[in-house]
């Protein structure tokens, strides 16, 4: 975790046998008639542990102090209650206390619930009283024997014969057997005879539907029924002491559709709403503090609970109008506390959207999947603060088992899809991501969130943005990593629909698996092509290279000279199981061209794709295939709404956009040939790196050779083609063929590459008006009539690559110049060697090639090395360069211009001072340390001394 917040689970304390998972299923759905007979479960039969278990609402208290004056004689106090509730709200909770409490008040005086209502009674006692139990789920519409001489018939032999047995029984015995039911005064008598009592009342609608069918003289029983229910509640407000807790139904009215059961309902609404008080037991957030009494021994303190609200509260402001202003309130702080460990949407989702559905039980469908919950995630020992929406274990069996009751069976498919199992689609995806996202599985909980959110009887499903967040996110969150989760999923899951902004789940497989299914079906040929299509895209010629694609062969690549850059075939990959056959044809590439040995050995780069990246790369160009297949066929495309044929024009559009951007960053393994050393030459493999946006494969592979003083691209020092390392002319040599020249950079892996012939032209252009040595054109480059150019002005443009065209030693040049010099002094022209009368001449195509003499004559300016006879020598011992005022962007091309030249003729050291400015900010002390001082010792320059200014 990246929050300081206690994981819920060093706090709360669950019940053992929720912890364990040991608990009965039937805790969370008590019966009032089994309790009567002494069945269910002990929270339920045994009256201690349900007063210590059960939660005093404000909805209970109320009930039960109004009882309570009732009962104790209280004539004001309403006589008969109906618990209006949703299914599952909390009805029969509120039979079962008022049964415990008022039939054995004495046994549970100790409880929290006895003292809670002792309380409100202003330190009173809890009356006692006779409680009659008339459960219509529970009672025979049939004559029931209860003992060897009793058989009851009606709601008034059950009603007598729990209120007193026997004796009560033989009051109405007649009129039970008659199936004649009981009048009012009748019933008060009874009432009177044991106040003061309770009469409890539940599920008698189920029981009058039953009677429908037993006839008796004045129709049916159900009649006679609905009249003994009349009777029974004028009776009860005639007798101080006595009361009718009633409720009238178990589940929803769609259960009785039919026009009976409508009709009955009504009519026992009619006849109970006469004298009712109306009361509903569990009301807003009562249900927090019942499910943590139910399902908690302990939930830690009540300053651990505000601090956890109060994270989360500023956690929620910091995402600003990202959520609903709800969020933002204090109120809503409250609420996260009351609700501890439970987040409230969580609670939310169960009591309200879920709780509006058929079928499921409000109170006690959320405590059956709240209490296996706890389970799945105390057993996983879940370490968030809170226990979210997302948070909810549809792996767990029971829990997905509640979820599927109202869901449907048919969204299996879409959990083991999409959740539940460790290849579901969020699963992999929280796998993939790893780090925050994949500790905190945000994908699974996002796509459970979503899924949660797909169930309601609202006409609008699914979740919104903000639901989306506030089901997942917690301190220590980002926004911006749930976001990219979130869409992610769009794009990953089968089943995950995004329609008029809402994220929900349904059963028919999205576009997602449309598409999936459809790739199935794409040819390989369709998949290369749009490689292929992708792959030019990516790598057009410039740079100075030409540009081959799908190089697998020697002969695929020509030899002649030109630079040139070979895209390998894509199955020719680095970085897999392939990467020996793959390294292999690059060296035949490399060095041959079919038939025999290749000649221009530099002039040829190879790059491959990477196994893994090209993978990627063919999988986005198979989606690309089978989305652009949908929207060819239009059979398959009127099956979509607008919005997903949008989506799916969108998808397409950006795969075709993203394919040639994967491209580039697939073929990043650079191979060429290096020299070894005096021993031939060896294939060198480098690693392009990451590719920035935007780039191609040419332009990463010339930056990269570029970087290494492998390609030359704009200035070549004059000097270095005198080089020692570049040894384009050997020591007993005083000249070399231009064209000769030009091509020793075509064919030696030792020379840098050079992107065009410009390149050269420039470098002696410039060299031979510095002086550092000479052009020369004629049938040797020292015949008589050789046109000589030393130290003057030399255009790039006059200089032609053929042969008959020299470069000359500068000392060889000035010695041949000398000869030539006639008595006459140096500004004859004769001693430039240039024809007496002639202009300076240009080279014209096929003609014996030459070097124009300078048109002034002037012999040029003088750039480090005199004329012979000048008092200058041609060497110089040693010398000191100073340069200040470097601008930091110049620095590479100063090293390049001024030191690397001085390399090769001589033992060069250098001094740098290097003075930076961080302005405003400084220079950032980690920049100093980890990389300045880092590098130079890596370097082995550890005399080295660093001055630092404060601001």
């Amino acid at each position: 975790m990246t929050t300081e917040l206690t994981p819920w689970t060093k706090i709360a304390q669950p019940h053992a046998d929720i912890a364990d998972g040991s608990f009965d299923e039937g805790l969370f759905a008590a019966d009032l008639g089994s309790v009567a007979r002494g069945r269910g479960p002990a929270d339920y039969v045994n009256p201690v542990q349900f007063c210590e278990k059960t939660y005093l609402t404000a909805s209970l208290t109320d009930v039960l102090t109004r009882l309570s004056r009732r009962l104790s004689g209280d004539e004001s106090a309403p006589s008969v209650h109906r618990l209006q509730t949703d299914f599952g709200g909390g009805k029969t909770h509120t039979l079962l206390s008022a049964y415990h409490l008022f039939r054995k008040p004495d046994d549970v005086a100790g409880t929290a619930l006895a003292r809670g209502l002792s309380e409100q009674l202003g330190g009173h006692a809890i009356p006692k009283a006779t409680v009659a139990v008339l459960d219509g789920s529970d009672l025979p519409a049939t004559p029931e024997q209860v003992d060897s001489d009793h058989r009851l018939y009606t709601l008034v032999g059950h009603l007598a014969w729990r209120l007193g047995g026997p004796t009560a029984y033989d009051r109405v015995a007649e009129a039970d057997r008659a199936r004649a039911g009981a009048s009012t005064h009748e019933l008060a008598e009874l009432l009177s005879a044991y106040a003061p009592c309770l009469v409890l009342l539940d599920e008698m609608l189920v029981y009058l539907n039953n009677a429908l069918a037993i006839e008796t003289h004045e129709g049916s029983l159900a009649g006679t029924t609905l009249t003994i229910i009349k009777n029974l509640t004028q009776a009860a407000a005639q007798v101080p002491g006595v009361a009718v807790l009633a409720t009238l139904t178990s589940s929803r009215m769609e259960d009785y559709a039919d026009v009976s059961g409508t009709e009955m309902y009504e009519r026992l609404s009619r006849v109970v709403g006469r004298s009712e008080n109306i009361v509903t037991p569990v009301e807003g957030d009562d249900i927090f503090p019942i499910l943590q009494r139910r399902l908690f021994a302990a939930t830690g303190s009540e300053e651990h609970r505000r601090a956890v609200a109060d994270a989360y509260g500023n956690h929620y402001d910091s995402l600003g109008d990202v959520l609903p202003s709800t969020f933002r309130e204090q109120n809503y702080r409250d609420r996260i506390a009351r609700a501890y460990p439970f987040h409230p949407e969580l609670v939310d989702l169960c009591t309200h959207r879920w709780g509006s559905l058929s079928g499921f039980q409000r109170t006690r469908g959320a405590l059956r999947i709240l209490a296996h919950t706890v389970k799945a995630l105390w057993r996983a020992n879940h370490d968030a603060p809170l226990i979210h929406l997302g948070d909810l274990p549809l792996y767990d069996d029971a829990v997905r088992g509640e979820v599927l009751k109202f869901a449907g069976e048919s969204y299996k498919s879409a959990l083991n899809a999409d959740i539940i199992r460790p290849d579901s689609k969020a699963p992999q995806e929280d796998q993939r991501r790893g780090g925050q996202a994949g500790q905190m599985r945000l994908a699974t909980a996002l796509a459970t969130t979503a899924f949660a959110n797909s169930f309601s009887a609202d006409r609008v499903v699914g979740a919104s943005a903000a639901q989306m967040m506030i089901g997942v996110t917690r301190p220590g969150v980002s926004r911006g990593v749930l976001d990219d989760v979130r869409d992610a999923l769009e794009g990953a899951l089968w089943y995950m629909r995004l329609e008029g902004g809402r994220y929900r789940f349904t059963t028919e497989p999205n576009l997602n698996k449309v598409i999936v299914e459809r790739e199935a079906a794409v040819h390989g040929y369709d998949v290369d092509q749009r490689i292929n299509d992708a792959m030019r895209k990516a790598s057009p010629s410039g740079q100075g290279f030409r540009v081959i694609h799908n190089v697998a062969e020697p002969s695929a690549l020509p030899d002649d000279g030109r630079l040139t850059l070979g895209i390998l075939d894509p199955e020719l990959r680095l970085g897999g199981d392939t990467d020996s056959e793959a390294l292999e044809i690059a060296s035949q590439i490399l060095k041959t061209k079919g038939a025999g040995w290749r000649a221009n050995l530099n002039a040829i780069v190879l790059v491959a794709a990477d196994a893994h990246l090209m993978s990627a790369a063919r999988s986005t160009a198979r989606t690309l295939a089978a989305m652009q297949d949908l929207l060819g066929d239009r059979y398959r495309l009127a099956r979509f709404n607008a919005e997903q044929k949008e989506r799916l024009r969108k998808r397409a559009s950006d795969s075709e956009e993203r394919l040639p951007q994967q491209i580039v960053m697939a073929y990043r393994h650079l191979l060429a040939l290096r020299d070894a050393n005096g021993e031939g030459v060896k294939v060198d493999h480098s690693d392009l790196g990451p590719a920035r946006m935007g780039s191609t494969i040419t332009e990463r592979v010339a930056a990269h050779l570029k970087d290494a003083d492998r390609l030359i691209s704009d200035q070549l020092a004059p000097a270095a083609l005198l080089s020692q390392r570049f040894a384009v002319l050997p020591a007993d040599q005083d000249a070399v063929e231009l064209d000769r020249l030009l091509s020793y950079f075509s064919q030696y892996p030792r020379l840098p590459k050079l992107a065009s012939e410009k390149v050269l032209s420039r470098a002696l252009a410039s060299g031979a008006e510095s002086g550092q040595f000479a052009l020369s054109s004629g049938t040797s480059w020292d015949a008589e009539d050789a046109l000589i150019r030393f130290r003057e002005s030399v255009s790039p443009d006059e200089i032609v690559f053929q042969p008959g065209t020299w470069l000359v030693r500068a000392s060889a040049a000035q010695a041949l110049l000398a000869r030539r010099q006639p008595a006459g002094g140096p500004d004859d022209k004769e001693t430039r060697g240039e024809p007496s009368g002639t202009q300076a001449p240009v080279v014209p195509s096929g003609s014996t090639p030459s070097l124009p003499a300078s048109p002034t004559g002037s012999g040029g300016r003088a750039h480090g090395g005199g004329a012979r006879g000048g008092g200058r020598s041609d060497h110089i011992s040693a010398v000191t360069v100073s340069v200040r005022g470097v601008p930091g962007e110049r620095m590479r091309e100063v090293v390049k211009s001024a030191v690397l030249p001085l390399v090769g003729a001589a033992e060069v050291s250098v001094d740098l001072q290097i003075r930076a400015s961080g302005g405003p900010q400084g220079v950032p002390r980690q920049t100093l340390d980890l990389v300045v001082k880092e590098a130079l010792r890596q370097l082995g320059l550890t005399d080295f001394h660093v001055d630092e200014h404060d601001a």
